[in-house]
């Protein structure tokens, strides 16, 4: 499936039609505010998530959503969700991005750990956009884009209120309250969780939101829409336990085998306008300005201070504050049959973190404290263009240039056991990345669309990966560090048959100069460690998503997923066996090109139904199940498949009064919900499943709740 195949296939197509009279289009795309496309022009595969699905589902976490689009490999742990397209950059799980560019309310939010952090409970819809979408949101698109809409203003005047509670003390209340005039329409969500979780104290999670919006009526063309959240998270810790033994005696976890995060504060700000604007002649003008901050406050790395085999205490104190500032400008317009969207988007994001060492421990002595300031200033144009050379055929263009500067200062306050010092170290680096899609769709009828497209992704390095041994002794620099980059080849149909739509798509996306630690993902025994560009995967598979009319009596979605990631060529991967912290002993090294990518398997599937029993009462049924995959790159230790039900009904007691009961894993199965493997964690001399930290399902999960509208 190669750029030339794809196009000689449209090409052909287009050369045999007639000319007709051309129906003009418009570019739906948008960096701003997108949540729709054009069926008969979009080139990828494209799900979209909408508001009446979110309220039948009742997420508990935004993977509950995701497990319905196909292509969606998501680790969850506890409320924690890591988000994953196509198994792209799955074999990272500590810090890191995961090649997905996640977009809330228009602006690309900095993931903390690989996980985003936001309140389920007020988005509206989501949009997820699969292949390398580096094209429309730059660095770390590797595999895509989770596009998250939250609450908009309606044209309404009413509210509803929500009310749940659930097993292990989950708690639920949301309040939704809409007014419109002539002049503005406004919305404000109010929302408090609370679960003491499964997992006890290890689990324990609460949030309390508040998010709203104001649209106001310039004229009759032209709106601006104010924007404003506040979240306050907790989270516990992670209840994982080690080893699959342990997994199966002791699900909720054991007493000393402490998660590696605890006590995890965050405190979330968005604030955001957009100016909108019609002409008279069609064109559209998009204007938005933000400003985003995050602030997260947690310990990590538990320790066994005292030697008696459990962890007693955490060795440091974290503490992170992002703050995001930019402006983007989007202009779409068509000049005769040529569609187009310009746009330009600026923007400076900060992180300062700082860590102070708590306890005396093997990796350093309490009170050496690091304070780390990085500071990311973005400048991008970007551009999309449709053409319709048939009624039937359309190609569409797109492209970005993105030049990103990047600072990175730290201080240190160190101890060597005698004296303490205070060192400084300051780097900076550019990257400059020009990223494009080109693709057409041919329109055989109403019914079926064939679409195709070659897209391309990038993430950046971090400058303290390059200059690492400049903050740490135990790694060097690596000066020749470069992007990791992803190319997508895609093609496929979308259409209607009888009762359902449809859309199946064929792909593949090869990874080149995956970033990572050149002895291994998480070796840390080298003393000559760096950051280095280590091999290359691809991912590979077929996707198939058919969704009926929700109209209807009987109604249905399913999502399957096939897909086949594996390393094209990786450098020699080294194991830890030692039981002494960066002590190289019997630790061996191993060849793993041709292995899977941990943490894919090979089939995921899921399936809901929908029965309306009478005008009152709707039953819906989910079944999800996924084939086994392996814990680690070295494909020693795998984990077994799994499959779910989940039941709900609703109960429209009056017009203003809702009354539903959830059962989900209704069969008490205690399944994986994800597991890590990377080193010889209980120093048996052998890698296997006892070494892996596992998220055990809670298995059957019971909810009650009402929403009464007023």
């Amino acid at each position: 499936m190669k750029k030339g195949i794809c196009l000689s296939l449209f090409c052909a197509l287009a050369l045999n039609l007639s000319a007709v009279e051309l129906t003009e289009i418009k570019v739906k795309s948008s960096t701003i505010e997108d949540d729709s496309y054009d069926k008969k022009t979009e080139i990828s595969t494209v799900n979209i998530i909408d508001e009446k699905t979110i309220n039948t589902i009742n997420p508990k976490n935004i993977n509950d959503l995701l497990q319905t689009v196909p292509g969606i490999t998501a680790d969850v742990r506890n409320s924690a969700v890591e988000i994953h397209i196509r198994g792209i950059g799955q074999q990272e799980f500590m810090w890191e991005d995961t090649g997905v560019a996640i977009i809330i309310d228009g602006v690309p939010v900095m993931q903390n750990g690989g996980k985003v952090k936001f309140n389920i409970d007020e988005i509206q819809s989501i949009k997820v956009i699969k292949g390398g979408a580096s094209y429309l949101y730059g660095n770390t698109a590797l595999a895509g884009a989770v596009v998250i809409t939250t609450k908009k203003a309606k044209d309404k005047n009413s509210a509803d209120l929500k009310l749940e509670v659930g097993s292990y003390g989950y708690q639920n209340a949301e309040l939704n309250a809409y007014k419109s005039t002539k002049n503005y329409a406004a919305t404000i969500n109010v929302n408090y969780t609370d679960d003491d979780s499964y997992w006890g104290e290890e689990g324990k999670n609460w949030t309390k939101s508040a998010n709203g919006k104001l649209q106001y009526y310039i004229n009759d063309d032209s709106d601006i829409t104010f924007g404003a959240n506040y979240t306050d998270k907790f989270e516990a810790g992670g209840g994982s336990v080690t080893g699959v033994s342990n997994a199966a005696l002791y699900p909720k976890g054991i007493p000393g085998d402490w998660s590696y995060i605890r006590d995890y504060y965050s405190t979330l700000n968005k604030y955001f306008a957009i100016y909108n604007n019609d002409f008279a002649n069609g064109d559209n003008i998009k204007v938005q300005t933000y400003y985003y901050r995050d602030q997260y406050d947690y310990n990590s790395g538990p320790e066994d201070t005292n030697g008696d085999g459990l962890d007693d205490a955490y060795r440091n104190d974290r503490s992170d504050d992002v703050k995001q500032y930019g402006v983007k400008v989007e202009y779409k317009g068509n000049v005769e049959k040529l569609a187009y969207m310009l746009g330009t988007d600026i923007g400076q994001r900060k992180l300062d973190s700082y860590s102070l060492q708590l306890i005396d421990s093997r990796r350093g002595y309490a009170g050496e404290s690091s304070e780390g300031d990085t500071t990311e200033d973005n400048y991008a144009l970007y551009a999309e263009t449709k053409y319709p050379f048939t009624p039937k055929f359309t190609l569409v263009l797109n492209g970005r240039y993105d030049y990103n500067h990047y600072t990175y200062d730290v201080a240190t306050h160190d101890f060597d056991g005698t004296t303490w010092s205070d060192n400084q170290v300051s780097n900076s680096d550019t990257f400059k990345n020009f990223s494009y899609r080109i693709g057409g769709t041919y329109v055989f009828d109403r019914e079926k669309i064939l679409f195709a497209n070659l897209s391309t992704g990038f993430r950046n390095p971090r400058v303290s990966q390059i200059y690492m041994g400049d903050y740490d002794n135990h790694y060097v620099n690596n000066l020749d560090l470069t992007e990791e980059t992803t190319i997508n080849y895609e093609i496929g149909i979308r259409g209607s048959y009888t009762i359902f739509s449809y859309e199946a798509s064929a792909f593949i996306t090869d990874t080149k100069d995956i970033i990572g630690k050149n002895a291994g993902t998480y070796y840390s025994n080298n003393t000559d460690m760096m950051y280095d560009n280590v091999g290359d995967a691809r991912n590979q598979g077929f996707e198939l998503s058919l969704k009926s009319d929700r109209s209807k009596k009987v109604s249905f979605t399913m999502a399957y997923t096939y897909l086949d990631a594996y390393y094209t060529k990786h450098k020699p991967f080294m194991i830890d066996y030692t039981p002494l912290y960066r002590d190289r002993g019997e630790d061996k090294t191993y060849d793993i090109t041709g292995n899977q990518l941990p943490r894919v398997p090979h089939h995921k599937f899921n399936f809901i139904t929908y029965y309306k029993v009478m005008q009152k009462l709707e039953l819906m049924g989910i079944l999800y199940a996924q084939s086994n995959y392996y814990a680690d790159e070295t494909n020693f230790a795998t984990m077994p498949g799994y499959a779910t039900v989940n039941l709900k009904a609703t109960y429209q007691h009056k017009k203003d009064m809702e009354f539903f009961v959830q059962a989900n894993n209704i069969f008490d199965k205690q399944y994986y919900r994800t597991s890590y493997l990377f080193s010889d964690k209980n120093r048996d001399g052998v890698l296997n499943g006892e070494d892996a930290s596992i998220t055990v399902d809670p298995g059957r999960m019971i909810y009650a709740g009402l929403k009464y509208r007023f």
